[in-house]
């Protein structure tokens, strides 16, 4: 994400990405779908009922092409669904999109 005026925080985890999220209150969050201790259905989940991060927009990043799937996770909250591999270009329109001028 070079050129990009943000800050990038990695979860080894969905349940560790929660934790984060409640210490630094994120403009974005980007997850895949399969994560150990949580997954990114879970974790979108989470972050809508947690005060003061039920607003928190989230990017679907996962190599799952199914477009069911996709529909019922745009459905529970998430933003955006983009499928892996994805170009950097994409993944950097994307985030502008949602962190707008800070970039």
């Amino acid at each position: 994400m070079a050129g990009m005026d943000i800050t990038v925080y990695e979860a080894g985890n969905g349940r560790e990405a929660a934790k984060m999220a409640q210490e630094i209150f994120p403009d974005l969050v980007i997850t895949d779908l399969n994560m150990p201790e949580m997954s990114g259905g879970e974790l979108i989940a989470w972050l809508h009922a947690a005060p003061g991060l039920e607003h928190v927009p989230v990017l679907i990043l996962s190599a799952d092409q199914g477009q069911k799937r996709s529909s019922e996770l745009l459905a529970s909250g998430a933003v955006a669904y983009l499928t892996k591999p994805a170009t950097p270009e994409t993944l950097r329109r994307s985030i502008a999109g949602f962190v707008g001028g800070r970039i």
